[in-house]
C-alpha cells in the first residue's frame, strides 16, 4: 500500500459514522473506499440509517395511534350503557343509535333491528349488535360473536379495561415502534444481502480482487441513497409508481459507481 492509500486509510478511520453517512449519499468513490470497513461498524451503521430513515414511520404511527387511543375514548363516552350477557347485548334503548362521522361510523343495537348485511352501506366502521360485533376497516369486515368473549361484560368493565389501555398507550406506541422498526432493519439487511450478491456478479469486470465480505460491506452503504430517498418521499406524502423497481436500479446503478472506484490490483512486475 502506497503513503497515499495509508494517509486516507487513517482519515477514514477516523471518519464518524455520521460523515459515512452523509458522504453515502452521494460519493460512490468514498464508498469504494469504505470496502474495509469492520463488520460490527457497518451493522451498526445500517441500523443508525434505518433509524433516520424510520422518522416518518415513527411519526405517522405515533399520531395513528395515539388519535385512535382518543378517538375510543370518545365513542366509548357516547354510548348508552349496555351489558353483554349470554352472548346478547342488552340496553335500554329501544331503537338502533348511529353515530356517522367522516371517518368512522359507530353503530349500537341492541334491538336486533339491523343485521350484518345491512352495514354494507356504510364505510369504516364498529358496530355492536345484538348478537355479534363488526369490524369494518376499507375492504376488510370481522365479525365476532359475543358469544366466542366467553364472558360477560358491561360499559363500565369495557371503559375501565380501555382506560388501562389509555394510561399504558405510551408503552404500547413505542413496543409498536421497535416492533416495526426491527422488521424495517430485518428486511434492509436482506435487501443488502441481495445487493451483495448482485456486486459479486459484477466485480469480475472492476474489481476481482474483493471478496465476498467486502461485496456486503459496500452494499450496506451503497443502500443509504435510494433507502434516505425513498423515506423522504414518504414523508413528502409522494406516492410514485413502480419504486420497488426504482430502488433496485438505483442501487444497482450506485454499486457499479463503486465498483468503478475500488483500485485495480497493481500487475506483478516481471524481473528484469
Amino acid at each position: 500500500m502506497n503513503k497515499g492509500s495509508t494517509i486516507f486509510e487513517r482519515k477514514r478511520s477516523d471518519m464518524s459514522i455520521f460523515q459515512q453517512l452523509i458522504k453515502s449519499i452521494y460519493s460512490p468513490e468514498t464508498i469504494a473506499k469504505f470496502r474495509m470497513a469492520k463488520i460490527g461498524r457497518t451493522i451498526g451503521y445500517v441500523f443508525l440509517l434505518m433509524l433516520i430513515a424510520s422518522i416518518p414511520m415513527i411519526i405517522s404511527i405515533s399520531m395513528f395511534m395515539s388519535g385512535l387511543f382518543q378517538a375510543g375514548d370518545q365513542y366509548l363516552d357516547d354510548l348508552p350503557d349496555f351489558s353483554i350477557e349470554n352472548g346478547t347485548l342488552q340496553s335500554d334503548e329501544d331503537a338502533p343509535v348511529i353515530d356517522d362521522d367522516d371517518d368512522m361510523t359507530v353503530i349500537f343495537d341492541s334491538t336486533g333491528e339491523l343485521q350484518v348485511e345491512d352495514l354494507e352501506e356504510y364505510g369504516n366502521l364498529v358496530a355492536l349488535l345484538e348478537r355479534e360485533l363488526v369490524f369494518v376497516a376499507g375492504a376488510n369486515a370481522d365479525v365476532i360473536a359475543y358469544q366466542d368473549f366467553g364472558i360477560d361484560f358491561s360499559k363500565s368493565d369495557l371503559t375501565g379495561f380501555y382506560s388501562t389501555l389509555s394510561d399504558l398507550s405510551f408503552l404500547i406506541i413505542g413496543l409498536v415502534i421497535v416492533v416495526v422498526y426491527l422488521f424495517n432493519t430485518g428486511l434492509k439487511f436482506i435487501g443488502i444481502f441481495t445487493l451483495s450478491l448482485i456486486a459479486l456478479a459484477m466485480k469480475s469486470s472492476q474489481a476481482p480482487q474483493l471478496k465476498y465480505r467486502h461485496c456486503w460491506v459496500l452494499a450496506a452503504y451503497t443502500v443509504t441513497l435510494p433507502t434516505l430517498l425513498f423515506a423522504l418521499l414518504e414523508a413528502l406524502g409522494i406516492l410514485i409508481p413502480f419504486q420497488f423497481v426504482i430502488y433496485w436500479v438505483i442501487a444497482a446503478v450506485m454499486m457499479n459507481l463503486v465498483l468503478r472506484h475500488v483500485p485495480k490490483p497493481k500487475e506483478p512486475q516481471m524481473p528484469q
